[in-house]
């Protein structure tokens, strides 16, 4: 059996690997569609925009050496909705240079017509160094 993760790791490699066909394949051929992306842009919504931005990035000189969950990943499925999250780290080389970062991970799954798992919603964020400007109030102890 297919888990999210599964889906979740093949969606990875293929973003490494820049095959834009099966990439775009992952997301619902909804307008409705939402990804939070991990770059400066906001959001992107709807199918066709998310495609337009995946094609731009294939075309992007940036190479994903590798991407991976390092924390969970977590998830759950309800009929025919899912999600999975936790924290993922990315290898990528820019101009010659390689860097590395984490973000928040998450990926909101729904069965399509045909009973393929297809992501409706995904969130890769940071987080904010101080956003209140009082630090983390959640004390050890």
């Amino acid at each position: 059996m297919t888990t999210l993760k599964d889906i979740s790791e093949r969606h990875f490699q293929a973003v490494m690997e820049k095959r834009i066909d099966d990439i775009i394949g992952r997301y619902a051929e909804s307008e409705t569609t939402y990804v939070f992306v991990e770059g400066p842009r906001w959001s992107t919504v709807g199918f066709d925009r998310i495609a337009r931005g995946w094609r731009a990035f294939v075309d992007a000189p940036l190479d994903m050496i590798s991407c991976r969950w390092v924390e969970g990943p977590y998830s759950q499925v309800s009929g025919d909705m899912g999600w999975i999250a936790g924290i993922v780290e990315v290898k990528v080389r820019v101009k010659g240079e390689e860097r590395t970062a984490r973000f928040r991970g998450t990926f909101v799954l729904a069965k399509n017509e045909a009973g393929e798992w297809r992501i409706v919603h995904e969130h890769f964020s940071q987080p904010a160094p101080d956003p209140y400007g009082i630090g983390d109030w959640l004390t050890e102890g």
